[in-house]
């Protein structure tokens, strides 16, 4: 029962730490910091556990410094590099995880980029907005104005959804 109550409380902050870094990531296109630090602290305990932490850490440095040059030329944000790199430590550091998890990440990452380029042409429409369609529209009138500027998908989404498709059926499974 104790071990249980523990794994929902990890699981119940990394999902936090996620959801904050994607709501973040929307708003303002920024993922703080303090988030990825946190759930790169929170991986260590089960790192430990598995007796993979030197593993994960190489690992989560490979996927850094990878993304790092995704980030030079302009692909990714720092923020991004940051999260995707401290969840990779959060996933087991086997190449068939981590290249799933990978997946996970640009696969999703696609449908938020369609979902992007799909709030930009709602966003034009004329359609009346009626009174509980609010906040949809004016995030997606938000969306819009920073799509027609070339402004960046909010990829902090894609990678704490994967991360959460990941961990989660290990956590509860």
């Amino acid at each position: 029962m104790t071990t249980h109550i523990v794994m929902l409380v990890w699981s119940g902050a990394i999902t936090l730490c996620l959801f904050g870094a994607a709501l973040s990531d929307i708003a303002t296109r920024s993922i703080p910091d303090h988030l990825s630090l946190i759930v790169a602290a929170l991986a260590v305990p089960v790192r430990l556990i598995d007796r993979n932490l030197l593993a994960g850490l190489i690992v989560a440095a490979v996927v850094f410094v990878a993304l790092t040059l995704a980030w030079t030329l302009r692909a990714l944000g720092g923020g991004d590099v940051k999260l995707w790199s401290a969840c990779s430590l959060l996933v087991p550091p086997a190449w068939v995880a981590q290249v799933a998890f990978s997946l996970r990440v640009l696969l999703i990452g696609g449908f938020v980029a369609m979902a992007y380029l799909a709030l930009r042409r709602f966003a034009r429409s004329s359609r009346p907005v009626a009174p509980g369609d609010r906040l949809f529209r004016r995030l997606s009138l938000i969306e819009s104005w920073r799509a027609r500027r070339g402004g960046s998908i909010p990829y902090g989404v894609a990678i704490s959804l994967a991360a959460l498709l990941t961990l989660w059926p290990r956590a509860h499974g």
